[in-house]
C-alpha cells in the first residue's frame, strides 16, 4: 500500500510517517527538505521533485514515475496541491478526491452559484465583479460588499467597499467575486467525510481584523451552545453535500448571525494557522494523520484530550522597523505551550493585508473557556513585538507610539471582530 502526498510542509510529512505502508512525497523544486535523522528518510519514504503547478510536466510524472509504483491513494493538504493531487488521482484511477468537486471548493464564485441552487439559505447576496447589471443590483441592495479573488487564500486581497463607485477597475472582472458583508461572529469548521457522512471533528471561533487578517482561533467556541452548534454542522453538511464532497477532510468558515449560517467558504483540506494543534489538544483527535490517513482507510488516531480549550494567538504590529521582541511571559490563567515570533530587531514590518503579514504565534492552553478566554485577553494585553515607524510613513500613521499599545483598526458597521492588537497577539487556532 503505497500514499503519494503532494506539497507536504515538514510538519505533514511527520504526521504522515504515523500511517502504515509506503509513502510518496512529490515536492517542487526548492521546497523544504523532508529529510529527518541526519538527512536521511525512512525506508518507506520516497521523495521525488516536479513542479506540480505545471501541468504538462506533472502529467508526464505521473504516467512516467507514479503510475508504474500502482499507488493506493493521491492526497493533498495544501491549498495548491488539492488540484493537482486530485487530477493524479483520477489520471490513476486511485482514491482521491474528484477534481471537479475541488474546483468547486478553490473557485468561489462557482461555490455560490451551486449552492444559490441547492442551498440558497448558506449564501449571502453576491455578483461577479465581471458583470456590471450584477455589480449595480448588489451595491443596490447591500453595503457594505466584501471584494476578493475568486481563487484567493490567505486573506489576501479582501477589501471593504461602500459604494459602487469605490469598486477600483482591476476589481470589475470575472475574477473578482463581491459580497453582500455579514455581521456575526466567524468559526472555523474541521470536518471529516465518509462516504457521504459528515463528522465535525472541531469547531474554532476566531477573530479577525478590519481588513479581514484571521489574529485568533479559539476552540471549543466559547460562543455557541449546543443548539448553535448543531446548526453550524447542519450548514457544512449540507455545503458539503451541494459540492459533492463525500470523502476526505474538509476546512469550512461560516458566519452565524442570529439563527442564520452563512457560509463564507470550504477547502478540502485540514485548516492551517494551526487549528489541527487545537483540534489535538481538545479533543486528542491527530487531525494531521487522520485527514491524511482517510485514503488509505486509516481511521481516525484518537489519544487523551490535554485541555479543556486552547487558542492560537497572532502576533502583530504597526509597520515600520522591529526595535524589541518580549520573551514569552508567564500567564495568570493558562499556559503557553507553543512560542515562535517571526521577526528579530531590525526587521520590517508590513502592514497587515493578509496572513503572511503576521509576526508569529503563542498557543496557549486553560481550564476552561472563561480562563482561556482571560488568558488569551492577558497575552493580548501584552506588548511582544516593539516597532518604530518608518520615516516613509505618512503622518497619520507616525501618531502610533514605538510601545505599539493597542490601535483600534476600523471595522465594518456590525462586526464582531476586535481592533487591531498593535504589536500584540490575538487568539488562534
Amino acid at each position: 500500500m503505497t500514499l503519494v502526498v503532494i506539497g507536504a510542509n515538514p510538519t505533514v510529512a511527520r504526521a504522515a510517517e504515523a500511517l502504515p505502508g509506503d509513502l510518496l512525497h512529490v515536492q517542487l523544486p526548492g521546497a523544504p527538505a523532508l529529510d529527518r535523522n541526519g538527512g536521511r528518510t525512512p525506508d518507506t519514504q520516497l521523495v521525488h521533485t516536479v513542479d506540480f503547478h505545471d501541468g504538462p510536466a506533472f502529467l508526464a510524472f505521473v504516467d512516467e514515475v507514479l503510475k508504474p509504483l500502482s499507488p493506493t491513494a493521491v492526497v493533498s493538504l495544501t491549498e495548491l496541491g488539492l488540484e493537482p493531487a486530485a487530477v493524479a488521482a483520477e489520471r490513476l484511477g486511485v482514491r482521491g478526491v474528484s477534481p471537479a468537486v475541488v474546483r468547486r471548493t478553490r473557485d468561489k464564485l462557482e461555490m455560490r452559484r451551486i449552492l444559490e441552487r441547492k442551498a440558497p439559505h448558506l449564501n449571502p447576496a453576491f455578483a461577479s465583479g465581471g458583470d456590471p447589471e450584477e455589480v449595480a443590483l448588489l451595491f443596490a441592495g447591500h453595503s457594505p460588499v466584501v471584494a476578493k479573488p475568486v481563487s484567493g487564500v490567505g486573506s489576501n486581497a479582501v477589501a471593504l467597499v461602500n459604494r459602487a463607485a469605490e469598486l477600483p477597475v482591476d476589481r470589475r472582472t470575472a475574477g473578482t467575486l463581491l459580497e453582500a458583508f455579514v455581521g456575526g461572529l466567524e468559526f472555523s469548521v474541521e470536518t471529516l467525510s465518509t462516504g457521504g457522512r459528515h463528522t465535525v471533528v472541531g469547531i474554532a471561533q476566531k477573530g479577525t481584523t478590519g481588513g479581514f487578517v484571521e489574529v485568533s482561533h479559539m476552540m471549543p467556541p466559547p460562543a455557541l451552545d449546543a443548539r448553535g452548534r448543531a446548526r453550524v454542522e447542519e450548514a457544512v453538511g449540507q455545503l458539503l453535500d451541494a459540492l459533492g464532497l463525500a470523502d476526505g477532510p474538509s476546512h469550512t468558515e461560516v458566519k452565524v448571525d442570529g439563527d442564520r449560517v452563512i457560509v463564507i467558504e470550504t477547502h478540502n483540506r485540514l485548516g492551517g494557522d494551526g487549528i489541527a494543534d487545537l483540534v489535538r489538544l481538545t479533543t486528542g483527535i491527530d487531525w494531521r494523520v487522520a485527514a491524511l490517513g482517510w485514503a488509505v482507510g486509516a481511521g481516525v488516531p484518537r489519544g487523551q484530550a490535554e485541555a479543556a480549550t486552547a487558542a492560537t494567538v497572532f502576533f502583530t504590529a504597526p509597520p515600520g522597523t522591529v526595535t524589541a521582541v518580549a520573551p514569552p511571559p508567564s500567564l495568570v490563567h493558562g499556559t503557553i505551550v507553543e512560542w515562535e515570533v517571526t521577526v528579530e530587531p531590525g526587521d520590517p514590518v508590513r502592514p497587515l493585508r493578509s496572513s503572511t503579514d503576521r509576526l508569529g504565534t503563542a498557543v496557549v492552553t486553560a481550564a476552561d473557556a472563561v480562563a482561556c478566554v482571560a488568558a488569551v485577553a492577558e497575552l493580548t494585553a501584552l506588548p511582544i513585538v516593539t516597532t518604530q515607524p518608518d520615516v516613509t510613513v505618512p503622518a497619520a500613521r507616525t501618531a502610533v507610539d514605538a510601545r505599539c499599545t493597542v490601535q483600534p483598526e476600523a471595522a465594518p458597521p456590525g462586526s464582531t471582530a476586535p481592533p487591531n492588537t498593535a504589536a500584540q497577539p490575538a487568539p488562534v487556532a
